[in-house]
């Protein structure tokens, strides 16, 4: 089932990775701005500064390499035999290899603060990230040993090979699961942690945008369509494809500057809380408009509107300052 041409399949996909690199690009500048210059913290949070700019790197190489592929398919070699489409099928060209190794470097280092984040939002509790780590772990090694393979792969002239299919399927199919559970975990837990924000005079959308954003969802629709089109052997597998290498950077990076901004559903049940919670005075002490004095039963009917701190698995807030912290 090959739908659309190679060469054709190449060329969207290329284009569609350019617009995702526009925005990439711009909120990367966007990222690095609230981290330093806008930053709400006393010091820089060089680790994050350094993971968004590796990221951001790593994609600029991906689509330049893109836009040398194009030039060398459609302009040096397009008299050569088999044309564009025999160049852009040859899995072992240098270009692609190193493109390949990109795509694995920059999908292990995002999957890992998508984890990262599932880590913080479930109050640190490690034992819930056990599952999500070891697949980052095993994607990892199916996408360096598939771009070796890549390389090696002299006489291959198709990703939908058999024996690429091999790498590729468990190569898709750890990254999916990654980023499925993740996603789940997170969502599930942003969910509960937004139940009493809000109210009718809440923003009904902010929630939906923020489990959106905050579980990495738009990455795994965007994985699910990539398994889909490659086990049916459509070309437009690539389409996906390329323009994912971007969405790898984008995602991770804007769950940094919602952090760095504060808006994460950490931060919204935090100030609800501090918001709803009451002072509690103590049993005799005058109001503030010092009409009485308050009681023990006072007491108790104002802490009946006490917004309950999340028990369980215990929560505890997590600020931008020791997101990446050793604590």
């Amino acid at each position: 089932m090959a739908g659309i041409l190679l060469d054709k399949a190449y060329l969207t996909a290329i284009w569609l990775e350019t617009m995702f690199y526009g925005m990439n690009f711009v909120l990367f500048f966007a990222c690095i701005v609230v981290l330093t210059i806008k930053r709400r913290t006393p010091k820089v949070n060089k680790l994050l500064v350094t993971i968004a700019t590796l990221m951001f790197l790593f994609s600029t190489t991906h689509v330049s390499l893109g836009f040398q592929r194009l030039i060398e398919g459609f302009i040096r070699r397009r008299d050569w035999e088999g044309g564009p489409a025999a160049f852009f099928s040859d899995v072992s060209i240098p270009a692609n290899v190193v493109k390949v190794g990109i795509h694995t470097v920059n999908s292990v280092i995002g999957d890992s603060v998508v984890v990262w984040r599932c880590y913080l939002v479930w109050g640190r509790d490690w034992k819930i990230c056990i599952a999500p780590i070891l697949l980052v772990a095993g994607s990892a090694v199916c996408g360096f040993a598939q771009t070796v393979y890549f390389a090696k792969a002299k006489e291959v002239h198709s990703a939908f090979a058999h024996i690429l299919q091999i790498w590729n399927g468990s190569l898709f199919s750890l990254s999916l699961a990654t980023n499925v559970t993740v996603t789940l975990l997170i969502s599930l837990r942003v969910v509960y942690m937004l139940r009493d924000y809000g109210g009718k005079h809440t923003f009904p959308y902010f929630k939906v945008l923020l489990v959106v954003i905050e579980s990495g969802m738009i990455y795994s629709v965007a994985l699910i369509c990539e398994i889909t089109l490659y086990f049916l052997n459509s070309n437009a597998f690539y389409i996906v494809y390329d323009p994912i290498a971007q969405l790898t950077a984008i995602v991770p990076t804007m769950i940094i500057v919602l952090v760095a901004l504060e808006l994460t559903s950490n931060d919204v049940q935090s100030r609800m809380t501090k918001v709803t919670r009451p002072r509690v005075m103590r049993p005799g002490e005058l109001s503030s408009n010092g009409l009485g004095k308050y009681t023990e039963n006072s007491q108790l009917e104002a802490m009946q509107f006490a917004t309950p701190t999340v028990r369980g698995s215990e929560f505890t807030e997590t600020t931008f300052s020791d997101m990446f912290s050793n604590k």
